[in-house]
């Protein structure tokens, strides 16, 4: 990924991104029309620190959120078949899945089981 394209995908101006990163703008001009080169590790520290800022997303990020929204709503649908609802023992079970006590798989093979879900 270029240099260009990181700072096409933050929507951000020339002027606005080299500030951020404190990179004169006509460094940030000659890099990105490629009359300069900037170091690979350069590249790689600017797109790390806007996926951690979250001002750049990756699909595979994105992919990740998804997959694990609905993972907590399929567990949350299971906790709730399996409780009284949001009582205490709804909010036990659900902590649990949070902090990796209890998978969903292992929470799904125990209400197939029928099985009580208290920890």
């Amino acid at each position: 990924m270029s240099i260009k394209e990181l700072r096409l995908q933050t929507g951000l101006s020339q002027s606005k991104f080299a500030n951020m990163f404190e990179i004169p703008v006509a460094t940030l001009k000659d890099w990105e029309q490629e009359r300069r080169n900037p170091p690979s590790y350069v590249i790689g520290m600017i797109k790390t620190i806007l996926e951690y800022k979250g001002i750049l997303v990756d699909e595979a990020y994105v992919e990740a959120c998804e997959r694990r929204r609905k993972s907590v709503e399929k567990a949350l649908a299971i906790v709730l078949t399996a409780t009284n609802g949001p009582d205490e023992k709804f909010m036990d079970v659900l902590e649990s899945y949070i902090f990796g006590k209890i998978s969903l798989e292992e929470m799904e093979a125990r209400i197939d089981r029928l099985e009580y879900l208290g920890v």
